[in-house]
């Protein structure tokens, strides 16, 4: 899949994920029998495979794995992701913060994540993304491309969700 189609399957799995009843633990069971971690599990890892050649997919990926560990899978659908993929989103995110070559988007995104930096403990190995973690955060822009953001999948409509981008 491309990134566009990721994104249309993320939204569609955000539908369902959205439109259960019950509790926290009824949801996370019809989660897991519609097979929605799973899905999110596959989706995760082709944003790995992808990472390399798109940062947008790198954003994506880390995003994935941020939203993860932030949110119950019941509010999510984004349960057990693969390790693997993981680890090479958080490796090559690494080598640019060490190179300083990440864009002012990503930049400002890690200082969102850095405010629950729980989220990264288990990635400590990773020096120059620890450091980043540890570094004040930016202020976050004023405005974000609302409509634009539509189309980045959950990750999208996570930022489009926060008040500091609905004034």
């Amino acid at each position: 899949m491309n990134l566009v189609e990721l994104a249309n399957r993320e939204r569609e799995l955000y539908e369902v994920v959205t439109s259960l009843q019950g509790t926290m633990e009824e949801k996370i069971k019809q989660l897991k029998e519609r097979g929605v971690f799973e899905e999110y599990r596959r989706i995760h890892q082709q944003y790995a495979q992808l990472h390399n050649q798109e940062t947008e997919a790198l954003k994506r990926g880390l995003f994935l794995t941020w939203y993860s560990t932030v949110e119950p899978p019941c509010f999510t659908g984004i349960k057990e992701l693969d390790s693997a993929a993981e680890n090479q989103i958080i490796s090559t995110l690494d080598r640019q913060l060490e190179q300083g070559i990440i864009d002012y988007e990503l930049d400002w995104m890690l200082s969102y994540y850095a405010n629950l930096e729980f989220a990264f403990e288990r990635f400590k190995g990773y020096e120059s993304l620890q450091k980043k973690l540890q570094n004040p955060p930016l202020e976050l822009p004023r405005h974000i491309d609302n409509e634009g953001m539509l189309k980045r999948g959950q990750m999208g409509l996570y930022w489009n969700s926060l008040e500091v981008f609905n004034k």
